[in-house]
This record gives structure tokens, sequence and C-alpha cells, in this order.
């Protein structure tokens, strides 16, 4: 029984980089976005990039970024979701914190209100709220994987890295890491 996630993930022919990933972040979203509980896979999405954030960044001191705004703007490019890293931000307070879309900031209107859609938006559909931006959840997901994608090529350009990588991944919680002990009666 593997206990450890370096048992799995880090073997004689080398570090399973992106399986890791994919299976302590990516499948769990995937997973809720193919059964179509897409408000539940964006909340996991979104905790993904709070912990890779925290992963690369550690904790924020009081008044700089967020590791989540941090990251995004390191690694992602979000110019085709049409979206910020510090909108994305208070898209996750508000569905992480309270399940609705308005964080505090949306609600002082400094910052608009994120409404993710899935599909196509017929061209006859007005989106009339003006305090409110509008971006295609599937386009997001893409660019969070592209900017995975250059965030573990980091590694690779710098393996100074891995040992800090190491320190704060084993302070992550996933389903693919958690200890299983069949039950008996």
């Amino acid at each position: 029984m593997t206990v450890d996630w370096r048992d799995k993930y880090i073997t004689e022919k080398g570090f399973r980089f992106t399986e890791l990933i994919n299976d302590d972040f990516f499948q769990p979203f995937r997973v809720l976005y193919q059964a179509g509980h897409y408000v539940s896979s964006i909340k996991l999405m979104l905790v993904a990039v709070d912990s890779i954030g925290y992963i690369e960044f550690g904790e924020s001191s009081r008044g700089e970024d967020t590791p989540f705004v941090k990251w995004l703007n390191e690694y992602a490019d979000l110019t085709s979701v049409e979206v910020t890293p510090r909108e994305l931000w208070e898209h996750r307070n508000s569905l992480l914190h309270m399940s609705n879309l308005d964080s505090r900031q949306v609600q002082k209107g400094s910052i608009k209100r994120l409404v993710a859609y899935v599909g196509s938006i017929p061209p006859e559909v007005e989106l009339l709220e003006e305090n409110a931006k509008y971006y295609d959840y599937r386009a997001l997901i893409h660019e969070f994987g592209q900017a995975c994608n250059k965030w573990i090529q980091s590694y690779s350009d710098d393996p100074s890295k891995f040992d800090q990588f190491i320190q704060r991944y084993d302070l992550i919680v996933s389903d693919s890491r958690m200890l299983h002990i069949p039950l008996t009666s």
C-alpha cells in the first residue's frame, strides 16, 4: 500500500510531475465538469490555483498580491479568457466563501462580477448586466493547463526549486494521496 505520494510519483525513472498534478488537481475538477457540475468544478479548479500558488510562492505577506494572483501573473496568459488574475481572485472569494458571485470588492464596485458559461453564447443573446464579465469556463481550463505546463517546465529550468516543492507539497491534501484503509464490520 502506497502511503507517501513520493513513493508513487518519484521513481527510478524520475519524477512523474505531470501525472501528480493531473491526479491531485485536474482529475477531480474534470470529473465534476464531465458530470455537468460546473460550479463545483470551477470551485475545485480555483482551489487548485490556490494550492499551486502556495506551492510556488508560499504564504503571502500583508499588502502583497496573494500567491493565487502571483502564480497566474507569472504562468498564465488569460487574454483569450478576457479575465484578469485579480478578477479570478475575487471570483474565487465569492464562490468559495459564500457560493455567490459578489465578493466584497464586487459589492464595492471595484471589480466586475465574473459569470462563467459552458458552450457558446448565441449571437442573439444580449448580456445586459453592466457590472459583469462573462467567461468561457472551457477556455479557462485550457489556459490553466497551459499555465501548469509552463510552471512544471520551470522546475526543469531551475531544479533548485524542487526541495521547496517537496516541503510545501507535503502539506497539500488530495483524494489521490489520501490513505484508504478498508473498513471491516
